[in-house]
């Protein structure tokens, strides 16, 4: 029954594509959107396929486009960025609490407490219609305590929250179809707890390991439009909303070695992390009954990134004690990055048929910049400052401001 379903909407689809009445701009939407017609529908889905030509779900091109559920990919992207950059943050407090400011005396225990503010901005940028831009913001705090075990080993420990949200960019405008503020967008709260080791090796070496887990629940909304092929009608404007829940493991290792003399002092070191981030499967809300709801599967994305990378140092000793900038270049490498993919279904759909979806390749390189100025003070107060920016990638860029203190118990 559903082959026969499928031929004949196939035939009526070229029928109308011939006389002009619709222009295809994602041809594998609209030729799903066209199986969903031709089969019975419930609800508002109905009616939506009942206002096309004949019933039969022809759409504009603006429409295909835009009902294209793509907002589904990539939902991974921000928490497995976020867990890479923590690994990112424990290589900077490690190098922070095992070299640089060894010169200054503190009499204190080996115990130490800290706290870290965070801030930053973020963008993708997408070429064709495999995946959307967006842009966005982050913000988050975080509290722990670490312990010197010996003069070269530093064992850690951070808990924090974290809040991040960002927009899809709008539709192009169209015939007779007008874009929504966005395509929609969302707002992830995230719960993480991260740890942290550095081993001193010989007088210059050093090996570093961290790892966590982090718990995030996202606010999602997705924003299509649904115009039939004649734009005569008025455009149909959904504001589908969701919540979904997901958790992201992540381990890094890092090593090298530092040399230098006087004042000044570098370091070149090498690493990897492994990242794994899961998002549950989610249903769409539909406050106005559109009938554009669609499910999503849970989805599941894997990252190894590689880094090497170089740092550059000098100490400033003054009469409290000492104040030490540095500069970082790192060049990122992934080996491990599939291709988004999730399966998708219109709520309302009886039958479930399903449309899945395969995202864009993603860039394998970036290069990522840090600039970072840290004091150490005889009463074992340590502020710092630190400002990265990853660049390089055609597709995500994000500049992170981490602001903290750390104090010797």
């Amino acid at each position: 029954m559903r082959a026969a379903r499928w031929l004949m909407t196939s035939a009526s689809a070229g029928a109308l594509l011939a006389t002009g009445a619709g222009h295809a701009a994602n041809p594998a939407f609209q030729t799903y959107f066209f199986t969903v017609c031709g089969a019975p529908t419930t609800g508002a889905l109905a009616t939506r396929c009942a206002q096309t030509p004949g019933g039969l779900g022809n759409l504009s091109g603006d429409s295909e486009s835009s009902m294209n559920p793509t907002q589904g990919l990539g939902r991974n992207q921000m928490t497995l960025a976020a867990a890479q950059a923590h690994g990112r943050d424990a290589r900077e407090r490690n190098d922070a609490l095992t070299r640089g400011g060894e010169s200054v005396e503190v009499e204190a225990g080996p115990f130490s407490l800290m706290a870290h503010a965070n801030g930053g901005s973020f963008e993708r940028t997408v070429t064709g219609d495999l995946e959307r831009a967006y842009d966005g913001d982050e913000r988050s705090l975080e509290f722990g305590f670490d312990y010197r075990a010996s003069p070269a080993t530093v064992l850690g420990l951070l808990a924090g929250a974290r809040r991040a949200d960002y927009d899809y960019v709008s539709e192009n405008p169209g015939v007779n179809f007008t874009p929504q503020a966005n395509a929609g967008g969302a707002d992830i709260d995230t719960y993480y707890l991260t740890g942290f080791a550095s081993f001193g090796l010989g007088s210059n070496g050093f090996v570093e390991l961290a790892g966590g887990f982090d718990k995030s629940s996202q606010e999602l909304e997705r924003n299509p439009i649904f115009q039939e092929s004649t734009r005569t009608q008025a455009q149909v404007n959904g504001v589908l909303t969701a919540d979904a829940d997901g958790d992201t493991s992540w381990a890094s290792v890092n090593g090298g070695f530092d040399f230098g003399g006087g004042g000044w002092s570098a370091g070149v070191y090498a690493g990897a992390t492994w990242t794994k981030s899961d998002l549950d499967a989610y249903t769409e809300r539909d406050p106005n009954a559109t009938g554009l709801a669609m499910h999503f599967d849970a989805t599941s994305r894997k990252s190894v990134l590689g880094h090497a990378g170089a740092r550059l140092a000098y100490t400033f000793n003054t009469a409290h004690g000492v104040v030490v900038p540095q500069l970082r270049v790192e060049y990122q490498h992934e080996f491990d990055d599939d291709v988004d993919s999730v399966a998708t279904s219109f709520a309302l759909d009886p039958d479930g048929s399903v449309f899945t979806l395969g995202g864009a390749e993603r860039d394998d390189s970036a290069l990522e910049a840090g600039f970072g100025i840290s004091a150490v003070f005889s009463n074992g107060w340590q502020p710092f400052l630190n400002i990265d920016v990853l660049t390089g990638s055609d597709d995500f860029d994000r500049t992170r401001v981490t602001l903290g203190v750390r104090v010797e118990l």
